[in-house]
């Protein structure tokens, strides 16, 4: 199956009229299960967690159409935009090669500057010429805060011009265009910046290292946290899924592998790539991934009205608490009997992911 055609207009209003029906397609998933042809995803982790290397290692299985995590992809051709770390980009592509036995480099990608938002409009224009040219079907800007400088991670105003820019990107495309972010000082609180990143993109994809463990301490517990090595386990978990289920798991470590280079020395460069494990037994079953919770009918709806509230909001959400209490009683969400409604509406705000600003991301 080919990626999706559409005839969505690039700006403005689609109008259906009354006993008629559009004729979009569902996006369909060119990786099964984990990434969709256009749609915004964003790859988050702290640093040295390896997201560089997950979002590699799934445009280069991609361009050639390797079974990559035990999904086969439909191939797609590849563009990575290198904003950090551009003098050693070739060297990681050619440690995945070498890994996995490819002669020469799958993909494009791009050095240098690029900005996105109200600076960047000329770069946006350059980088859509050349998807379209290149038919490039598959996009990784790496990382979003580079390609937004001189604008404010926290402002939900800036926030949301870089989002709409990554729409805008996918839309004269039909691109799956991803962003690679990192993950805040406190990193159970996701991405850095403001979480609107969250609320207004398809997918979000986290990777989590495995380098704590727990330990007693007389009659308490505490966490040792280790140093992230190649050898640390891995995980990329999805997060958020639009057209699917969230909390699939993909885990991996990281092994160097010799490259074509030299350094500035004359010493052969050495690279990590990704090596994909079925399962990591050591792990306790919380941090291995336990299967996740699936919502029930009453829950999915809320996750509905909360995904059409976001949507409806754009450029001033995510709802706030209150926004969505109040959307939900429009719907005519849960229980009619007041206190019973009350309870549902508590045992709902548990499965929450909220943002730094008390506003709802989604529900998981």
């Amino acid at each position: 199956m080919t990626r999706r055609k559409d005839k969505l207009p690039v700006a403005g209003l689609m109008f259906v009229r009354a006993g008629a029906c559009d004729d979009l397609q569902p996006a369909f998933d060119f990786l099964p299960g984990l990434l969709h042809d256009s749609t915004v995803a964003i790859i988050y982790g702290p640093p040295g967690s390896g997201k560089t290397f997950f979002a590699l290692h799934l445009q280069c299985s991609t361009a050639i159409g390797r079974t990559v995590f035990g999904l086969t992809p439909e191939k797609r051709n590849c563009l990575y935009v290198g904003l950090e770390g551009e003098a050693g980009i070739k060297a990681r592509v050619m440690a995945w090669c070498a890994q996995y036995g490819v002669d020469s480099n799958p993909i494009d990608y791009a050095l240098g500057q690029f900005s996105i938002g109200t600076e960047g409009e000329k770069d946006v224009a350059a980088l859509i010429d050349y998807m379209k040219r290149r038919q490039i079907e598959f996009l990784v800007i790496d990382t979003l805060s580079l390609a937004m400088a001189g604008l404010d991670e926290i402002s939900g105003q800036h926030m949301s011009l870089v989002i709409d820019a990554l729409h805008r990107i996918k839309r004269e495309t039909g691109a799956c265009v991803v962003a690679i972010a990192h993950t805040g000082k406190n990193e159970k609180a996701g991405i850095r910046g403001h979480s609107s990143q969250l609320g207004n993109v398809d997918t979000t994809i986290e990777i989590v290292c495995h380098n704590k463990e727990m330990v007693a301490d007389g009659n308490k517990s505490r966490v040792i946290e280790a140093d992230v090595t190649l050898a640390t386990p891995r995980s990329a978990v999805i997060r958020k899924q639009r057209d699917g289920e969230g909390g699939k798991r993909f885990h991996f470590t990281l092994a160097l592998q010799d490259t074509p280079f030299q350094d500035a020395r004359g010493n052969v460069l050495r690279r990590p790539a990704v090596a994909e494990h079925e399962a990591f037994p050591d792990l306790p079953e919380e941090e291995a991934g336990a299967p996740a919770r699936k919502l029930s009918s009453r829950e999915r709806d809320a996750a509905d009205i909360l995904d059409a509230l976001n949507r409806k909001l754009g450029r001033a959400g995510p709802a706030s608490l209150d926004q969505f209490r109040r959307a939900l009683k429009r719907a005519d969400w849960g229980p009619e009997n007041p206190g019973s409604w009350r309870r549902a509406f508590h045992d709902l705000k548990a499965k929450l992911e909220m943002g730094d600003h008390d506003d709802v991301l989604h529900l998981h």
